[in-house]
């Protein structure tokens, strides 16, 4: 195999083995030494063509500095119906979700209870999931509730395994649509690094909703916290009214 010197040929044929299947969507690629001595090249020009590869959103770069194949970057679309398990599963790709918390009475922050209409001083109902696309952990989606309003949600939460939508539905509230949405972008907490698999240095995208119902009562306040490094967030002229 021909000598590779410049960090541009080894990032065209690493993308080419990429689009060719040698590596799998959520697959640990080899490490640095190993892809040099793969491609006949130094370390440096290796780490040159996966920070683009990164910079791409091919690639994404976990704790302990591994990289790790994300596949095609996922489009998070803001507008009314903010479904993105099933928006994604539609689009062929696969979705699966884990509950790790639930609580009927926990303390949220003054921001979250002020959207829930409620004393700071009161506990609110909490669910907490993980979505993993393509086995790729991307998004931890956090609702909050008014469980005096909502008194069978947590049980309903636990025997959807694990739905939301499909959570609200069995308890009457069978459809709910986005009221506005808060987008920001910060450094992850030390448990999202953890949960996502992402250095504690690479930003997340933090969107804060409100939830009503067909009828204008409010359902629940949502927070999903996603990874910028595979989530593009797509907001058409018509969905500016939606955020806020």
């Amino acid at each position: 195999m021909k000598d590779l010197h410049n960090w541009k040929d080894v990032y065209r044929r690493l993308a080419s083995d990429i689009s060719a299947g040698q590596f799998c969507t959520g697959e640990t690629l080899p490490s640095q030494s190993d892809l040099a001595r793969r491609y006949n090249t130094g370390r440096h020009a290796v780490r040159r063509a996966l920070e683009r590869l990164s910079d791409e959103g091919v690639i994404s770069f976990r704790q302990g500095k591994s990289a790790v194949l994300v596949g095609m970057p996922i489009t998070y679309e803001i507008d009314a119906r903010t479904r993105f398990a099933s928006r994604l599963r539609e689009a062929g790709r696969n979705v699966r979700v884990r509950t790790l918390r639930v609580s009927a009475a926990k303390y949220a922050r003054v921001q979250i209870t002020k959207m829930l209409n409620v004393s700071a001083r009161d506990k609110v109902g909490f669910a907490e999931l993980i979505h993993y696309v393509d086995d790729v952990p991307t998004l931890l989606g956090r609702h909050h509730f008014n469980t005096q309003k909502f008194p069978d949600i947590i049980d309903k939460i636990s025997q959807t395994a694990p739905s939301m939508p499909e959570a609200w539905h069995q308890i009457g509230v069978t459809d709910y649509a986005r009221f506005s949405t808060f987008v920001e972008v910060r450094q992850p907490t030390a448990y999202e690094a953890l949960m996502l698999e992402i250095p504690p240095t690479q930003s997340v995208l933090e969107l804060l909703g409100k939830n009503v119902s067909a009828q204008g009562a409010l359902v629940e306040v949502t927070e999903a916290v996603v990874r910028a490094d595979t989530v593009k967030l797509q907001i058409n002229c018509h969905q500016v009214a939606d955020l806020v």
